[in-house]
């Protein structure tokens, strides 16, 4: 197998799940190429197995930073700020590469992440308490 083979199974292998065989790989690989690709998904790896979020994050917006037309390196960064906790920051980094082009994996993402209802108000916050309370209210009588 040829280091581009390696480098293309790794890679493939952190976008599926299989992120504690990838980390040990994309570690090794760090080594040797400072690729976007290994910077994104090794921070992933690196959030979902070690629970290492500051690392990772540095890593992926790096890595974004470095490449930012590349919507597989957004995908990385929207997993990691979705393990960390930050939603917000999640949806906002898969809906911009969703932006640079059609992604199955960010579709999927967002998708599994689930869609917020616009507020009642729009032109109040959507943390407004009247916007909050609005909300439910109608969601408790199914108006919405």
């Amino acid at each position: 197998m040829t280091d581009q083979e390696k480098f293309e199974e790794t890679i493939r292998e952190a976008r599926a799940g299989s992120s504690l065989i990838a980390l040990i790989e994309l570690e090794a690989l760090v080594r040797s190429s400072n690729h976007p690709q290994v910077l994104a998904w090794l921070g992933y790896c690196l959030a979902k197995e070690k629970r290492n979020y500051s690392r990772a994050l540095v890593l992926c917006t790096s890595a974004v930073d470095t490449a930012p037309d590349d919507p597989d390196l957004y995908l990385a960064l929207g997993r990691v700020y979705r393990l960390s906790g930050r939603r917000y920051q999640a949806l906002t980094a898969l809906r911009k590469g969703l932006k640079m082009g059609r992604h199955e994996l960010l579709v999927k993402e967002l998708n599994s992440m689930g869609l917020r209802k616009e507020p009642v108000f729009g032109a109040l916050d959507r943390a407004n308490k009247l916007n909050i309370m609005a909300g439910r209210v109608m969601t408790r009588f199914n108006i919405r």
